[in-house]
C-alpha cells in the first residue's frame, strides 16, 4: 500500500490564492508560470452565488459562468442557473474553453438571448486533454433564456461544456499523469489530463485511460486495456483509500495482461489524494493479481554527471567542474573525430558523434562508423535501441535513423512537421517520444511527435500528429528532456538575448531569460539539473532568477540515455 505525505498547510493556500498567483497563460503563445497544484493537502470549494432574486438574463449568465468554479455534486451550482429540462441536458465535462477574463463581453439580442464574446487562451477536451489556442480571434458563445412561472430567468440553452477563466481554471482542475507503456512494455509513458473535482477525479481518470492515448501520442506506446473496455459501475468508488475499478471488456485469460492493467490503474491513481492502492474486478469478478515483476520504468533517469568535451577530453564532468572523467574504451575514439556535437546512448556503450565529415557512430571497443556524410547536418540524436538520428539543419524533412542493427538499412522516416529549417531534435528516455526545434522565418515550432516501432524496436514511422509546444520569435538552438514528462527549449531572440522554455508535456510553459550566448542545452534528471553552454564556453545552471558558471572550457555538451 502507497503513503504519500501532503505537507502544505491550509495558510500557505489561501496565502497563495489571496495573492493572485495563481494562473493560466493568456495567450496562445509562451506561457509564464503554470497552475499551482493548491489542492494537493486539502479540499477547496469556492462559494457560488445562487441565482439572485429577479437577475436580468446577462446576470443569469454571469452567474453561470462564475459557478464553474464549482464542480461539487456534477457542478450543481452552475445548474441552479438553468432550466430543469436543460439541467438534465447540460453535460459540463463535455470540453472546456480557457479564456481570458478580461476580454470577456456580453451583447443582449433580444430579450431572452445573449451572446458573450470570448478570446480563448486555450482548450480543454472531453478526456481532459491542454492545448493551447493558436488564434487569438474571439469566438461567440450563444446562451438562450426563458422565464420560470416565478418570473425568473433561467438559462435553456447553452454551448456544451464550460467557459472558464484562467484563474478560474487554475483554482479548479488539476493535472494528473495517466500512463500508457512503452511498445516494449519496459516503460511508462506519461500522458498529462486535467480534471475538476476532488471527489470524481478517479472516476475521470479510468475513464479517459479506457479511452486510450492523445492522438499525438497513439502511435508510440500501448495500454493494456483492450478496445472496448468499459467501466461497467459508471464511476469508480473509493473506500478506505482503495479505489474499486469494476471493468467489462476485457478477459482474465492472460495472467500479465491483467497484471498490467492493474499496474496502469495504479500508476495513473497514484495522483489522487485519497487513493491509496487500487481493487480490479473484470467482469464482476474480483482479480486476486500477482504484482508485475519486473516493474516498468515509471521515470528512467541519466547519469546526473554532464556529459562533455573541452578539446581534448570527453567523458563525465566532475561535480566540481574541474575535470572530466573519460568513459572507458569509447571517449578515445570520440575524441579522435575533433567532434562538435554528440549524443551518449545506453550505458556509455555507444555514442553518435557530428565531426567535419558528418555523424558517425562510435561503439566501445570498436573501429569508428562513418553513418551521414551529409553537409549542415544537426547534432545527431541517439535513442535507447542504438539507432542513430540524423537530419540536415536546412532540409528538416529529410529525416535518416541509423538502426542500432548494423544488418539493416538506414531508414528515411516521413516527418509530421512543417519549416524552413530544423535546430535540434532529441529522443525520450523511453524512446517512444521525440521533441524537434524548427525555424520557420522569425519564429521557432517547438513540437513532440510519438515513434511507431517493430517488435524488434526498430523505428518504423513517426505520428501524423505533433503536439505543439510553446513557440517564441527567434533563432532555434537547441531542445533538451529535463525527465520522462517535461522538455527545455532554447531560442536566441532577435535582440541577441536568449530565452529558455521549459514545459511539461500536456502543460502549460514557464519562460526564463537564458544566459548571453547560450547555444546548447542539456538536462539531468529534474528542472534544476538544467545546464546551458554558452558560445565563450561556460557551462552555465540555473542560480536564483539568473545563471551561475559552473565550468568553463567546454565545447560540447552531449545528451545522454539511461542505461
Amino acid at each position: 500500500m502507497r503513503r504519500r505525505v501532503f505537507g502544505a498547510s491550509v495558510a500557505v493556500v489561501l496565502t497563495a490564492l489571496l495573492a493572485g498567483c495563481v494562473s493560466i497563460p493568456s495567450s496562445g503563445g509562451v506561457n509564464v508560470g503554470s497552475p499551482p497544484l493548491v489542492e494537493e493537502s486539502i479540499e477547496l470549494d469556492t462559494i457560488v452565488p445562487p441565482p439572485a432574486k429577479d437577475a436580468t438574463p446577462q446576470q443569469i449568465v454571469e452567474g453561470f459562468l462564475e459557478a464553474a468554479a464549482s464542480p461539487r455534486n456534477k457542478y450543481q451550482a452552475a445548474s441552479e442557473f438553468l432550466t430543469p429540462a436543460f439541467a438534465d441536458e447540460w453535460n459540463p465535462n463535455a470540453a472546456a474553453t480557457i479564456d481570458v477574463l478580461r476580454d470577456r463581453e456580453f451583447t443582449e439580442v433580444g430579450e431572452a438571448s445573449i451572446v458573450v464574446d470570448a478570446t480563448s487562451a486555450a482548450e480543454l477536451s472531453a478526456t481532459g486533454e491542454y492545448s493551447t489556442t493558436e488564434s487569438t480571434a474571439s469566438i461567440e458563445l450563444g446562451y438562450q433564456l426563458q422565464q420560470n412561472e416565478e418570473g425568473q430567468w433561467r438559462i435553456s440553452s447553452a454551448p456544451p461544456g464550460l467557459l472558464i477563466d484562467e484563474t478560474t481554471f487554475a483554482q479548479t482542475f488539476r493535472s494528473y499523469p495517466l500512463y500508457f507503456y512503452s511498445a516494449d512494455f519496459d516503460y511508462l509513458v506519461p500522458d498529462l489530463r486535467w480534471f475538476a473535482g476532488r471527489d470524481s477525479a478517479q472516476t475521470s481518470i479510468v475513464r479517459a485511460l479506457l479511452v486510450g492515448p492523445s492522438e499525438w501520442l497513439r502511435t508510440g506506446v500501448r495500454s493494456a486495456f483492450p478496445e472496448g473496455t468499459r467501466l461497467d459501475s459508471g464511476s469508480v468508488p473509493v473506500a478506505g483509500r482503495v479505489a474499486s475499478v469494476d471493468l467489462s471488456g476485457a478477459t482474465d485469460d492472460d495472467v500479465t495482461s491483467v497484471q498490467r492493467m492493474e499496474f496502469q490503474l495504479q500508476e495513473s491513481l497514484d495522483g489522487v489524494q485519497n487513493v491509496d492502492s487500487v481493487i480490479l474486478a473484470l467482469n464482476g469478478v474480483e482479480q486476486d493479481v500477482p504484482e508485475l515483476s519486473p516493474a516498468p520504468v515509471k521515470n528512467p533517469s541519466v547519469d546526473p554527471r554532464q556529459v562533455v568535451y573541452d578539446g581534448t577530453t570527453f567523458g563525465y564532468l566532475a561535480p566540481s567542474g574541474e575535470a572530466i572523467e573519460q568513459i572507458p574504451d569509447l571517449s578515445p575514439q570520440v575524441e579522435a573525430l575533433a567532434p562538435t556535437g554528440a549524443a551518449l546512448g545506453a550505458g556509455g556503450e555507444v555514442a553518435a558523434v557530428l565531426a567535419a565529415d558528418g555523424v558517425s557512430v562510435v561503439r566501445a571497443g570498436d573501429e569508428v562508423e562513418l553513418l551521414d556524410p551529409r553537409g549542415g547536418l544537426i547534432v545527431p540524436a541517439i535513442d535507447g535501441t542504438g539507432a542513430v538520428w540524423s537530419v540536415p539543419a536546412g532540409l528538416p524533412g529529410q529525416l535518416v535513423v541509423y538502426p542500432g542493427d548494423r544488418s539493416l538499412d538506414a531508414i528515411q522516416l516521413p516527418v509530421p512537421w512543417t519549416g524552413s529549417s530544423i535546430a535540434a531534435l532529441e529522443i525520450s528516455r523511453d524512446s517512444s517520444r521525440l521533441v524537434a526545434l524548427l525555424g520557420d522565418g522569425n519564429a521557432t515550432q517547438f513540437v513532440a511527435a510519438s515513434i511507431q516501432r517493430d517488435a524488434a524496436g526498430t523505428p518504423t514511422a513517426l505520428s501524423a500528429v505533433t503536439l505543439g509546444l510553446s513557440d517564441v520569435e527567434g533563432i532555434p538552438r537547441d531542445v533538451a528532456w529535463l525527465d520522462a514528462g517535461t522538455v527545455a527549449s532554447l531560442t536566441e531572440s532577435p535582440d541577441g538575448t536568449t530565452r529558455v522554455i521549459t514545459q511539461v508535456l500536456g502543460g502549460v510553459a514557464v519562460s526564463r531569460p537564458g544566459p548571453d550566448g547560450g547555444r546548447a542545452i542539456d538536462g539531468g534528471n529534474s528542472v534544476s539539473d538544467l545546464r546551458l553552454l554558452t558560445v565563450d564556453g561556460f557551462l552555465e545552471a540555473p542560480s536564483g532568477v539568473g545563471w551561475q558558471a559552473r565550468a568553463e572550457g567546454i565545447r560540447l555538451l552531449a545528451s545522454q540515455q539511461p542505461d
